[in-house]
């Protein structure tokens, strides 16, 4: 029975980051990190929107997400990447949060541009 839980939950995860990459829609983002076989995390960027400042008003929405360079910075700085906002899922993440994560981006975007 737990093998099938956590194939379960993983796959859930992956349905919650495919649906993530609603994300694309906007014009400008880029995500970081596309391998097939992958967490549930995504980082992304915006072309013309500091990540810190998008973070700043996503927290504003009750959406959490973490900006920086999430200890890579030597990475980051080798592919010019001054930071990601990155967003994880889990087991207990909905598609509705996702679906509100990638309104209140848009949201943002709208308003820092």
């Amino acid at each position: 029975m737990e093998d099938y839980d956590q194939a379960a939950m993983a796959a859930h995860e992956r349905n919650l980051l495919e649906h993530a990459t609603k994300l694309l829609a906007i014009d400008g983002l880029r995500i970081i990190g596309t391998a097939k076989q992958k967490v549930g995390v995504i980082s992304f960027v915006i072309e013309g929107v500091h990540h810190y400042d998008l973070g700043t008003l996503l927290d504003q929405q009750g959406i959490a997400v973490r900006t920086g360079h999430h200890c890579t910075q030597p990475l980051m700085e080798r592919f010019g990447v001054s930071g990601t906002t990155r967003a994880s899922f889990a087991c207990f993440n909905t598609i509705a949060e996702v679906d509100a994560m990638v309104a209140g981006v848009k949201k943002g975007v709208k308003m820092l541009r």
